[in-house]
């Protein structure tokens, strides 16, 4: 489908910001190639780049995916197009404050390219697993304030779109945090409108299973049917990294983040916490002010990586439960 296709289905598609296009083409070299998110494919015909545009105003660091034929000298192949469509689609019709945007549309003819907004601070990965380079760990209020960004972006796209939208790769990697720490989810790549509805398997012939940790385990199933419910599942361990600081899929018996938060669940919030207390990330500042919120979302992300999707809450109810634990504790520790 062509570009004005998209234009008059989705009129709310506007570009304020005048870029310098053709500054951003000459930019697409080998030493701004990039991996700003990961996807769980890996396709010959597509590249990040990280490039920086004066455009009309203030320098902008942009995110620029180039769709590209594997051979340069061709046209761009149909199934490049159908995958630049989807992706086009489901972010200019979807707009939302914690949903990484597209600024602008490049194309020539031997390439597509989507244009984003960067934001400045990268992924929350190199911020929670290698803060030597950052200079300094995350407060406990800025790990909850990314948690509820990342629940209200996930809300939206799953009960606030016409159709709800499985994003499929929740993973620290995929979250960047602007310049105030507020949550974008990236990496749109592998996202799926469910036709059949909320709550409703959504059929997967060709996703490869995903980052392992952070997959929900359905996906590995016979059935290979899944539905929103698998981002919650991510979204659960992505909740159990904030607190604990670990790695999702860590080595030996108990590397799996999510299988030992669940095996230990009750023994860690046994005896006034005194378990839970030794579990927290070390380099969380001012802990005990806040040991009960993080055990409150320590809490909250098991049940959201309990085995069974009927089991795991919504995200109505998963953003609701983290706003109350905002405030001093109320007695969220239920078993």
């Amino acid at each position: 489908m062509s570009p004005q296709f998209w234009q008059r289905r989705c009129p709310v598609v506007t570009l304020p910001v005048e870029y310098n296009e053709q500054g951003i083409v000459d930019n697409l070299t080998e030493n701004n190639a990039t991996r700003v998110w990961t996807s769980r494919r890996t396709w010959e015909d597509e590249q990040l780049y990280l490039v920086h545009d004066q455009g009309t105003g203030l320098p902008t660091t942009l995110v620029v995916k180039k769709f590209q034929s594997v051979n340069p000298a061709l046209q761009v192949h149909d199934s490049v197009k159908y995958r630049y469509n989807s992706e086009m689609f489901l972010l200019a019709s979807n707009s939302h404050d914690n949903i990484i945007k597209v600024v602008d549309l490049i194309q020539r003819e031997d390439a597509i390219m989507l244009v984003y907004e960067y934001p400045v601070n990268g992924s929350l990965q190199s911020w929670l697993h290698r803060p030597v380079e950052i200079g300094r760990p995350l407060g406990w209020p800025e790990r909850r304030a990314i948690a509820i960004g990342v629940a209200k972006g996930l809300r939206h796209l799953h009960h606030g779109c016409n159709k709800p939208i499985v994003h499929h790769n929740i993973s620290l990697e995929n979250i960047l945090l602007d310049q105030n720490f507020k949550a974008v989810i990236a990496s749109f790549g592998d996202a799926q409108m469910n036709m059949a509805g909320l709550g409703q398997p959504l059929p997967i012939t060709d996703l490869p299973p995903g980052n392992f940790g952070y997959a929900a385990p359905e996906y590995g199933r016979a059935t290979n049917q899944v539905s929103e419910k698998a981002d919650i599942y991510s979204f659960g361990v992505l909740l159990l990294v904030l607190v604990t600081g670990r790695v999702a899929n860590g080595p030996g018996v108990n590397g799996l983040l999510a299988t030992w938060a669940l095996k230990n669940c009750n023994e860690l919030m046994a005896n006034n916490l005194k378990m839970f207390k030794i579990t927290v990330d070390k380099g969380i500042p001012s802990q005990a002010r806040y040991m009960k919120e993080m055990a409150t979302m320590f809490r909250l992300g098991v049940d959201c990586t309990v085995r069974d999707p009927q089991e795991r809450p919504s995200m109505l109810k998963v953003l609701e439960r983290l706003c109350r634990g905002r405030s001093p504790f109320r007695g969220l520790l239920t078993f």
